[in-house]
C-alpha cells in the first residue's frame, strides 16, 4: 500500500510539475542595419530580404548607431567597424577581410550539423546568378556553413569567442533567384536567433549523422527547445508524430552563451531513461531518450548550472 501511494503522489507530482513549465516565447532578435551610406543598393537588398523572413530591420548610418541599443547588429557596406560592446553582430560581403571574385550559381548548404543550419536539409541549395561578390579569407576558427557549389569558397560563416557570436554572408540578395524560399528565410532566422543568444535545437533519429537527420523527418520526430520563466532553466521536448517506434531519439541543443555546463532537472519521471552529453567545444549538449512510442509525448527539463564570469547576468537578466 505504501508503495502504491508513493508511486501515485510521484506521479501527481510529475503532472503538476509538467504543467506548471511555463514557456517564454522569445520574438526575433531586433536587427539594426549599419551602413555608410543609407542609400547603399546592398544595404536595401538586405532591408527587403529581412523583411520578407519577418524582421522588422532599421537602417541607421555609423555615426548614429546607439552603443546602449539591443539587439543584432548588421555592418554592410562600411570600411570600418564601430565598437560594439559585446553585441551580437552580422558582417555582410567585404565588410570582413576577403577578396573580390565572382559567386558561382549556386550555394550549398553543409552536411556537418550546425547551430546556423539547424532543422534544414543537408546539402540543399539554392540557386543564384553568378555576381561580383566578396570571397572571404578563412581562418581555422571559422565555421562554415555554405560554400559556392563550384570554387568551393565561404557564402555563410559563423564564430564564437568567448561570450560573443558572429555571423557573415558573403552572398547578395539581389542575385538570388528565389528570395523568398521559406528554407532560407528558415536559414536567416536561426542565424539571428542563435547570434542573439537564444536556444537552438536539431534532431536525429539513431546517429547524429545526415542519414539519421534525415531519418527523423521521415519518420515525423518533433522536438524543441524553449526558455522557461526562469531564465537559467529550460524545456526540451520530444514528440513521435510517426506510425512507429522510434529508438535513440536525440536532440541537440545549442545553449546561450557563456554557458558551460549544463545538467537534467525535474522529477525522477521527467528524466527517466534520458542521458545527457556535454560537448563544451561547441557550446552544445545533446539529450537522448532509449526509444520514443508512437504517439509518445515527452517533456525533459535542463537547468544552467556554470557560466563564463561575464555570462550569468547576461543570462539571468533574459
Amino acid at each position: 500500500m505504501a508503495l502504491v501511494v508513493a508511486v501515485g503522489g510521484l506521479a501527481i507530482w510529475s503532472f503538476i510539475e509538467r504543467q506548471s513549465l511555463v514557456v517564454v516565447t522569445e520574438p526575433l532578435p531586433k536587427v539594426t542595419i549599419v551602413t555608410q551610406d543609407p542609400r547603399s543598393r546592398l544595404a536595401a537588398a538586405w532591408v527587403r530580404l529581412l523583411t520578407s523572413a519577418q524582421f522588422a530591420p532599421t537602417v541607421v548610418t555609423a555615426d548614429k548607431l546607439d552603443p546602449n541599443d539591443d539587439g543584432v547588429l548588421v555592418f554592410c557596406d562600411i570600411a570600418r567597424v564601430p565598437a560594439t560592446r559585446g553585441r551580437a553582430v552580422v558582417f555582410i560581403g567585404s565588410t570582413l577581410a576577403s577578396d573580390p571574385g565572382v559567386s558561382d550559381d549556386a550555394i550549398q548548404l553543409s552536411e556537418t550539423m550546425s547551430p546556423l543550419l539547424a532543422r534544414l536539409v543537408p546539402g540543399f541549395e539554392f540557386s543564384t546568378r553568378r555576381t561580383e561578390v566578396a570571397l572571404l579569407r578563412e581562418t581555422s576558427r571559422m565555421v562554415i556553413d555554405a560554400r559556392w557549389r563550384g570554387n568551393a569558397r565561404a557564402a555563410v560563416m559563423h564564430l564564437e569567442e568567448g561570450n560573443k557570436r558572429y555571423v557573415w554572408f558573403g552572398f547578395d540578395p539581389d542575385a538570388l533567384n528565389n528570395p523568398d524560399d521559406s528554407r532560407l528565410h528558415l536559414l536567416l532566422r536561426t542565424a539571428f536567433r542563435w547570434a542573439a543568444g537564444q536556444p537552438i535545437s536539431d534532431g536525429a533519429v539513431g546517429t547524429l549523422t545526415v542519414e539519421g537527420r534525415r531519418k527523423a523527418r521521415a519518420e515525423r520526430f518533433a522536438f524543441s527547445v524553449d526558455r522557461l520563466e526562469d531564465p537559467r532553466l529550460f524545456s526540451i521536448r520530444m514528440t513521435n508524430r510517426g506510425t512507429l517506434p522510434l529508438q535513440k531519439p536525440t536532440v541537440k541543443v545549442w545553449l546561450p552563451p557563456g554557458v558551460t555546463r549544463v545538467e537534467l532537472a525535474g522529477d525522477l519521471i521527467m528524466r527517466r531513461g534520458a542521458t545527457l552529453q556535454r560537448e563544451p567545444d561547441e557550446a552544445a549538449c545533446l539529450i537522448s531518450l532509449p526509444s520514443l512510442g508512437r504517439n509518445e509525448d515527452r517533456i525533459m527539463k535542463l537547468k544552467v548550472v556554470k557560466e563564463r564570469d561575464g555570462a550569468a547576468a547576461s543570462v539571468a537578466s533574459r
